[in-house]
This record gives C-alpha cells, structure tokens and sequence, in this order.
C-alpha cells in the first residue's frame, strides 16, 4: 500500500511550504480556535484541500495557539533601546518597535502568550516589515492634505444671514430697533451695545419686522424664546440669541427659509460662515488665476455649437505660448466632432499640423481617439514629426449647471434679461497646450502609408469668439459705448450707404455695412459718418481695419482735428450722462468678466494644490481642491477629507518624509514633471516606475508590451507648478467687501494672509495619450540630459 503522504504529492519536508502557501488562512483559523470551533473552521474554509494538507494547517493552529513560558528577547536585531519588563509573568526585554509587536500578537490570541505570539516577537523579518510599515504610515501621514471640493459650501440647516434691517419689541430695550447679527429660518441673534434689557419674566418674545421684499410685504410679527445672552469679544457687542416658537411648517416660516436661501448672496452671512464662505472663494480665485488652462465658453445648439467667450488670465496666456481661440480652434466639422467626443469622454487630446503637399500647406486636426479609429495613429505622428510643425491640445469639457449661472447673476447682481448672451452659455472648454511636455515622438516601425480622410482637413476659419480680460489687462484708454443706432456714410460726393453704429467712443468707432459694400472700402480712406439719433452729422473719420467678410469697419478721426473733434464728443457724452453711462462697455466687460469667473471657479478641471510660506516643504502643502469623484488622483483617492499625496511627491524607498521632487519646484522653478504608476488589471497592484526609466529606458519597452496585451494600464500623471506672481485676484476685493462690513479687523487679516500664498500645484491625468503611444510603440526622443523639453522653468 502506497505511503499516504506521497499519494498527496507531499513529504515531511514540504510542510513549511504548505504553511507559507496557506498562511492567511491560518491566520483566519487562530480566533476559531480560541472558541473551539477548529473543525468548524477547516471545514468551511478547507474542504478541498487534499487531507494531508488539512492535517498540516491545523498541526501548526494547534501549535502557534499553543501556550508557551519561554523568555521574549529581542535585543540581538533591535533598532531602539530595549526596555527590561513583565508580562504574563514571564521577563521580557524589548525594544518599544517589539513591544509593539507583542501587544498586537496578544490581541490576536486573545491576551494568551502563545508560541505564536513568541515567534512574531522573535522575528527579525516580521520585526523589519512592522518597522518598514510605521515608516510607511508616518510618510502618508505626512503627506496626507486636507481636501475641498470645487463646489460651494452647503451649510444646510445652519445657514444665515446678516441682514440690513433691525427688529424691534416692547419688552426688549425699550421697544428700541435692534440690528441682527445673524438670522437663520430657525433662530436669530440680536445686537445691542449694552447687556440687554428685559422688561418682563416671560421667555416668549414678539418681534416686530419690517417690510422686507420677498419676505414680508407689509410688516410681520415672529414670536421668539429667549436661549442665552453673550458678549462677543471679536465684534465688541452683547448677542442675544432667540428661537422661533412658530411651527417650522407654518406659511411665515417657510417663507423665511426661502427668503434666506434667495437672498444669501447679496448679503454677508452670519460671522463664522461668511468666513468660511470667504476663504473658500478666495482659494478657488487664486487656483483659477494661475492655472494653466484656458476656458472656452460654448454656446450655440446642441447640434451647432459655438464658442462665444475665452478668459483671458496672465498665467493661462503664458503657458499656453498665446494661444487664441478665435484662431487656434479648428473649423467647425471637426470642432463638432471634438465636442461630441468630449460629452462621451470628459477629455479629448487635438492633434494639430501641417503638411506641405503640391498644393500647398494642407492643416489637419483629429483627436487621438479619431486616429486610433481610423488606423492612422503611427502615420500621423510619423509625418508630422518630419514636417516640425506639430501641436497637440489637451481638452475638457465641463456641463454648466443652471444653478452655477444663477449663483453667479445673483453674486454680481446681474439682471438675466440684460445678458442674454451668458444666459445661453452651455459648457466650458478647457484647453491647454501640452506640445511643450510630449516633446519630440520617434516611430520605431513605421506603418505603410495610407490616404488621410478629407474629414481631417482643417480648413482656415476664424471664430466670432471675444476676448475677455480683466480690468487691469484692458487695453482700451478710454470709455466706449455699445449701441445699435443706424448710421449713414458718405464716401464721395454722391455716395452713400446705410450702416448700424455697434460702438462709439471719443476717439473713434465701430459700425457694418454689407459684405459688397465692404469690398469697395480701403484702410486710409477718409468718409463722413451722421448719426442721426446722437445728431451727429457729417463726422469725417479715418477707415483703420475692415472685415471684408463680415463688413465691419473700425473707424477713428483723423490726426488734424483728433483732439477739437474729440472734445465736442466729450461733450456729447457728459450732456447725456445717463443716456451713455448705461451703454459703457467697459461696466459691461466687467460683469462679463465677473460672471465669466465665478462659472470657472466653480467647474475647474484637475485637482489642485494650494501651496504656503513655510520652513519645511511638506509643510506647504494646505489643501487640495479637486471634483467629488477626481480622475487625477487616480490610482489613488481621496478618503475622509484628506488625499493622499505621498504616491505623487514622496521619494520612493525613503526612511523619512522627503521630496526631492516639491523641492525642485518649490526651490528651482521646475514646472512640469511626471510621476507614473503601471496598474496591474488582474490583481489591482500599483507598481511606481521612474520618469526616466519609462520615458527612455528598457522598462518602456517592456510596459509597451503589456499594455498592447492589455494586461498593464499606465498611469500618467503630469504636475504643473505655477508661482503666485500676484498677491490679489481680480475678484479680491469682491470678495472681502461681504466681511468689511462685519470686522475690520478681520478683514485685514484675510487680506494680509493672501501674501502667504506661494504656488499651485496642478494634478492632471494624461494616461490616455499616454496608453496610445505605448499601444503603437511610440517613444518620445530624449532631449540634453535626458529630462523632456517640458521641465523649463517655472511661470
């Protein structure tokens, strides 16, 4: 008869095999012991397992359960001075790391000293993974920052205002009017100079409101109970505050909650929130204002559309080598095709290029996607690599939500009926140029040439898209009126066209005629303008630009008698002040900036870091802003308000918390840089690789292979380090006017603390360009010392 133990394929000597393969499942065995349900265990966990195995794993249960009286000592591998001590009654001498290691093992024996509490302690590798695993925990924690959404603070049930009317009752201060410091749909909080006085011993209050529009029409009367009177320090007053006795359900009492909510961005908010509300707005400014990416306001149909504004900032303007919409869009067949591949996929990449054919230079534009569809992904690169004339532009497309357009009428008190242009906005493309950083592209096997489709050809078109900048960019010296008034010019002696005045200032103006008229007309003509509604007649002015496509013609007077005819304009306005204060466009430009503003900062399109003074670098690290559900933290999230960030800026293999990397940034202006991750799809496992090392070395190559496989799934993610040029946003001092009108003092500080702010760190997902290139094979050349032409220097 066969030996049993040969029949299972095992020995004796396999045995510590068998108790390695299958150590979790002993582990998950122990506490089953302790309650004597062994048996019960192996059969719910073991039961096809050969039984020689079976009688192996409960061998060594019954052995690491086991007690044991022998003397823990583990001085001989120890890291830290070992402390001499009793447990269980038995001598120890530990360090505070196996002392550790002691407790836990106890805890998982139920406080019994077994052999394999023992053990664990005795261990130098258990001792050197739980000594790696702290260090590992203290660099997390380090890295570890606090995180905020993009979207507004929703302060619920808490919410309340600081409203600009009093209240007033016969037996509180003598019937005086009292202001309020805070008024929410469930309590208030009156202010007086002195501690109140109270001429009566009941609790229950009647006050007396005043009329207030969209609250009470004629006047109203809350009863209210008295909860306690303090005095507040930070506003120098006594605060009484009082809850409303009348049933929330009651009609009075709904109509004060909705009043609050209507009315709670034209008015400061209670102290403690408006703070709140404060610091959040003023974070998401300064990330808007110095981010690289541009937005592009889409408007038109769904099947048409087009885009109607681009914001203009300092930051986004550099980095994006002056990209302008108007121009650098595509044409419209395949700017429709972008964005509908962008309401599919939230992130497109536009590659952009020119090719010198027979006939000429012949631009072309496709997404990646596109090109991978139509199997000319590899010949497109190839040949735009030989022609040097090659861009790629990474979009995002972000759905305005109709709340986010109302917050932002409400906030700059802006009538809808009046901008009807911004009522109709869509969504917002975020572009931004990324040519720099992919760097040069190499073909390692080029495919066989095939003919492109005519529907890549990108035909020259320019967009009617404005321009918005803020104040302090505006070029304009002085003001300009908008207008739509009909005009007559006159050219000759007996000719005349009839034109639409669009905008007039002192110096000059814009008006169109049609498209034939346009024809005729030089730059340097001189013709005579009437504007009969402004009694304007025969006003020679000097043709400076003509659209011939569009007929419209930019008109200024004539260097002679510029400065007599422009003071009778000068006049004009002041005697019709009113008239023409209303059609100033600067006012306008203003509130389309503003309006245009508080939609970016509400729908950002990558995570990002707020950075400030401080003598340690990790330090600096304040808080990251990212969507609730953020694709650029992948592969890791964000988790109880905080983000991990150690797996995008800790130095690999460290003892402590360090960063070479931010010190770069933050000391040397690098600008942008990539840290990359390879995702095993099976078993989920994150694998760091070096930059270099997946940018040229052998390991590209490799991971080339097993993503074609599709086995592997990298993980790029890009950094951009901005530096905080300015102290203050354009929106600063709207920001802070909510709070000067409650405390000063705080006030200045707010303002003081926006000097500690130093860079914004950008966190942006490229991993689907990235899976492309290493899909086809695609290696970028290496350029100096090996770092990508896109690590210049710091904005």
């Amino acid at each position: 008869m066969p030996d049993k133990g040969k029949q299972d394929g095992y020995s004796l000597s396999d045995e510590t095999l068998v108790i390695r393969q299958y150590k979790a499942l002993i582990d998950r065995l122990i506490p089953l012991q302790q309650e004597n349900r062994l048996l019960e265990g192996l059969n719910k966990f073991s039961g096809r397992l050969p039984s020689r195995v079976r009688n192996i794993i409960k061998q060594e249960v019954l052995r690491l359960t086991s007690l044991t009286d022998e003397s823990a000592d583990n001085s001989e591998f120890a890291s830290f001075p070992v402390l001499k001590f009793k447990h269980f009654g038995i001598p120890m001498k530990l360090d505070k790391v196996g002392k550790g290691i002691l407790e836990n093992e106890t805890r998982k024996y139920l406080d019994r000293y077994t052999v394999g509490v023992f053990e664990s302690v005795m261990s130098s590798d258990h001792y050197q993974a739980r000594v790696k695993q702290e260090q590992q925990e203290k660099i997390a924690n380090a890295f570890s920052t606090e995180s905020q959404t993009f979207n507004d603070i929703e302060f619920g049930d808490d919410l309340a205002i600081r409203p600009n009317f009093t209240v007033a009752c016969q037996e509180f201060e003598k019937g005086k009017n009292c202001p309020l410091t805070s008024l929410s749909s469930t309590q208030m909080v009156v202010e007086t100079k002195r501690a109140p006085q109270i001429e009566t011993d009941e609790e229950v209050l009647t006050f007396v409101f005043p009329q207030v529009v969209g609250f009470t029409s004629k006047g109203a009367k809350l009863t209210f109970k008295l909860v306690d009177t303090s005095f507040n320090k930070t506003l120098s007053v006594f605060e009484s505050r009082f809850t409303l006795v009348s049933q929330p359900s009651s009609k009075l009492a709904l109509r004060l909650k909705q009043y609050i909510k209507s009315v709670m961005h034209q008015f400061p908010l209670q102290f403690e929130l408006e703070i709140e509300r404060a610091m959040q707005d003023l974070e998401r400014d300064r990330i808007f204002a110095n981010s690289p990416w541009q937005p592009i306001f889409i408007g038109g149909t769904k099947d048409e559309p087009k885009p109607e504004f681009e914001l203009i900032t300092a930051a986004n303007s550099e980095y994006n080598q002056g990209f302008n919409a108007a121009r650098d869009l595509p044409s419209p067949a395949i700017f429709n095709r972008l964005i509908k591949e962008l309401t599919e996929h939230s992130e497109s990449f536009l590659i952009n290029g020119g090719f010198e054919t027979k006939r000429g230079t012949v631009r072309v534009s496709a997404t990646h996607r596109e090109l991978v569809a139509l199997g000319l992904f590899k010949q497109f690169i190839e040949q735009l690599v030989k022609s040097n004339d090659f861009k790629v532009y990474q979009y995002r497309l972000e759905n305005i939500d109709a709340s986010n357009k109302s917050v932002a009428f409400d906030i700059h008190d802006l009538a809808v009926k009046d901008y009807p242009e911004l009522e109709s906005l869509q969504s917002i493309l975020f572009c931004k140029d990324v040519t720099e950083w992919i760097g040069e592209l190499s073909v390692l096997q080029p495919e066989p040439f095939k003919l492109f489709p005519k529907s890549i050809i990108d035909h020259p078109h320019t967009w009617h898209c404005q321009t918005v900048l803020e104040s302090a960019a505006d070029r304009r010296v002085e003001p300009r009126f908008s207008m739509q008034n009909a005009a007559v010019i006159k050219t000759g002696v007996f000719t005349k066209y009839a034109a639409v005045v669009h905008d007039l200032s002192s110096s000059g103006l814009r008006l169109s005629v049609t498209k034939n008229e346009a024809t005729e007309m030089n730059v340097d003509d001189i013709i005579k303008v009437s504007i009969q509604d402004l009694k304007l007649q025969s006003q020679k002015y000097q043709i400076v630009g003509v659209n011939k496509q569009t007929g419209m013609l930019r008109l200024a007077l004539p260097v002679q008698t510029r400065k007599a005819d422009s003071f009778k304009l000068q006049q004009l306005f002041k005697a019709n002040y009113d008239y023409f204060s209303q059609r100033d466009l600067s006012i306008r430009q203003r509130n389309i900036h503003r309006f245009l503003w508080e939609l970016s900062i509400r729908n950002l399109p990558c995570a990002s870091v707020l950075i400030t003074n401080n003598r340690f670098a990790i330090a600096r690290l304040k808080t990251v802003y990212h969507k609730e559900h953020c694709y650029d933290l992948i592969p890791f999230e964000a988790s109880a308000n905080q983000v991990p960030l150690h797996g995008f800026l800790a130095d690999k293999d460290a003892d402590k918390p360090k960063s070479e990397l931010l010190d770069k940034m933050l000391s040397k202006s690098l600008r942008d840089a990539h840290v990359v991750h390879a995702i095993k799809k099976k078993t989920k496992q994150i694998i760091y690789i070096d930059e270099e090392d997946f940018l040229y070395g052998k390991v590209r190559s490799q991971l080339s292979k097993f993503v074609a496989e599709k086995s592997v799934q990298a993980c790029v993610t890009q950094l951009s380090n901005m530096r905080c040029k300015q102290l203050d946003t354009p929106l600063t001092p709207k920001r802070l006017a909510q709070l000067s009108k409650i405390s000063l003092d705080l006030y200045e500080k707010l303002n003081k603390m926006q000097s500690g702010y130093t860079h914004v760190l950008y966190i942006t997902n490229v991993s689907c360009f990235h899976n492309v290139l290493l899909d086809f094979d695609i290696y970028p050349k290496k350029i100096g010392s090996g770092k990508l032409a896109s690590s210049g220097e710091g904005v």
